[in-house]
C-alpha cells in the first residue's frame, strides 16, 4: 500500500509540473539585483490579447516589451483593481473609462486601430507611470 501511495503522489506531482509549466522558448532572461532569474516568454499569438489594468499599471503592454498584436485578434482591457482606470490611445480619439471589475472588449483590434505603433495612458494615473506601448500588425 505504501508503494501505491508513493506512486500516486509522484504521478500527481508530475501532472502538476506539466500543467503549470509554460511551453515555448524564452525570448530573453534577466537576473535582477537580488540574483533572481527572470524569464520572459513570448505572448501567445492566438486568442484574445488581454491587458490588465491594476495598481496604477497596465500589465502586458509594458513599453520595454514592444508587444506586437495582430489586427485580427480580439483585444480586451480588464480593470482588476479597485480604482477607476482609463484606456486612452494617444493621438486618437479613443479614451474609455473602465470601472473596477469591468472591461473594454473589442472583437477585432484592427476595427479600431490600423497597423502601427500605439502609446496608451490612463489619464488618471499617467503621472504614476500607468502607460503602455504596443504595435498592431497585419
Amino acid at each position: 500500500m505504501l508503494k501505491f501511495r508513493h506512486g500516486v503522489a509522484l504521478l500527481v506531482a508530475v501532472v502538476a509540473l506539466v500543467a503549470c509549466s509554460r511551453g515555448g522558448t524564452p525570448i530573453r532572461t534577466h537576473t535582477n539585483a537580488n540574483g533572481d532569474k527572470i524569464v520572459y516568454y513570448p505572448e501567445p499569438s492566438s486568442g484574445p490579447y488581454v491587458v490588465v489594468a491594476v495598481d496604477d499599471h497596465f500589465h502586458d503592454i509594458h513599453p520595454i516589451d514592444r508587444n506586437r498584436i495582430a489586427e485580427s485578434r480580439p483585444f480586451i482591457v480588464k480593470n482588476e483593481g479597485r480604482n477607476l482606470h482609463n484606456f486612452t490611445v494617444v493621438g486618437t480619439d479613443i479614451s474609455v473609462d473602465i470601472a473596477p471589475g469591468h472591461e473594454l472588449v473589442w472583437s477585432r483590434l484592427g476595427a479600431h486601430l490600423a497597423p502601427g505603433e500605439y502609446h496608451v495612458i490612463c489619464v488618471y494615473h499617467a503621472y504614476l507611470g500607468m502607460v503602455g506601448l504596443f504595435f498592431v500588425t497585419k
